[in-house]
């Protein structure tokens, strides 16, 4: 008698609440690199009118693809890896500029003063930044990555844009098992061009890269997380939704570092994170202080 297979049990999820602080996305895609940085930005926002057969969903229109490089000059002959900190901050202070274009214009009581409006109305439009995680032994990557946060976030130019800012960090095996993506080597690129055209238009974007296209991969996992911020979850694949809202448990680690974690992107903080100001206390140690007393001096970053 053949064997019956047991059916899977659903995974079970915790999907967040709709943000109702935000009406409308804002998506950017990068695939950083020191050479060629891949980009991707879209508009998500919810569709003003449907028919009752297709309920409530939301609508995106790219706004830009393409990748950036940057040129050191030959004069100087310095290798990449010389050149981190002057790559990483020309990528970075660039792409702040481009992402500066797309936010939306002020409007009448926006706060142009920073702090020192104790009341300000804060933009109705939301920014998710889309990245892989970096690869832990790449230094390069994890520089990279480090400095770009540090430079879009060192005045509040880009952040006073938006309501809301948010990175979502997806792992390179997750983006490629919910892509379906299957070739290894030097074959892979052609198959995530092939793929980032089954999302973007050809004749609007003909000349997209192995770096650009990543860029539009990772763009479409945040437009998806933008569908769930918009209250929106059904439209969202359900592999995808999984990847995303998944609460099952994970065990992470061994021994004394060992802890358990939930699977869901949403649910996992190196994952999907908010930036916001916070209060940061530095305690001084003055060596020729003969008494061990401690000075503390505030931040705001």
């Amino acid at each position: 008698m053949p064997r019956v297979k047991k059916p899977k049990e659903p995974i079970p999820l915790r999907i967040p609440e709709q943000n109702t602080n935000i009406d409308r996305w804002i998506i950017v895609g990068l695939d950083p690199s020191l050479t060629r940085t891949g980009f991707a930005m879209l508009d998500v926002r919810p569709a003003i009118a449907f028919t009752p057969e297709e309920g409530p969903h939301s609508n995106m229109m790219w706004l830009a693809a393409g990748s950036i490089k940057p040129e050191m000059g030959e004069e100087h002959d310095l290798h990449t890896r010389n050149t981190i900190w002057l790559r990483g901050k020309a990528i970075a202070k660039y792409l702040r500029e481009m992402i500066k274009t797309v936010a939306p214009p002020r409007e009448p009581g926006d706060n142009p003063h920073g702090d020192f409006d104790p009341a300000p109305k804060k933009s109705r439009v939301g920014l998710i930044i889309s990245m892989e995680f970096p690869t832990p032994r790449n230094d390069y990557l994890v520089a990279l990555n480090r400095i770009i946060h540090l430079v879009f976030f060192e005045n509040k130019d880009l952040t006073s844009l938006f309501g809301e800012v948010r990175f979502l960090i997806t792992n390179a095996s997750t983006l490629r098992s919910l892509m379906g993506l299957t070739k290894q080597g030097s074959g892979n690129k052609v198959e995530n061009i092939l793929k980032a055209y089954e999302f973007i238009d050809k004749t609007k974007y003909p000349q997209l890269d192995s770096d650009a296209c990543d860029a539009v991969l990772l763009s479409i996992m945040a437009r998806h997380a933008a569908s769930v911020m918009l209250g929106m979850s059904e439209e969202v694949p359900e592999r995808v939704l999984t990847s995303l809202c998944s609460i099952k448990e994970e065990v992470k680690g061994s021994g004394r570092n060992q802890h358990t974690v939930l699977k869901g992107m949403f649910h996992r903080n190196e994952y999907w994170y908010c930036f916001d100001h916070m209060l940061v206390t530095i305690c001084v140690k003055d060596a020729s202080n003969p008494k061990k007393n401690l000075s503390r001096v505030n931040f705001s970053i």
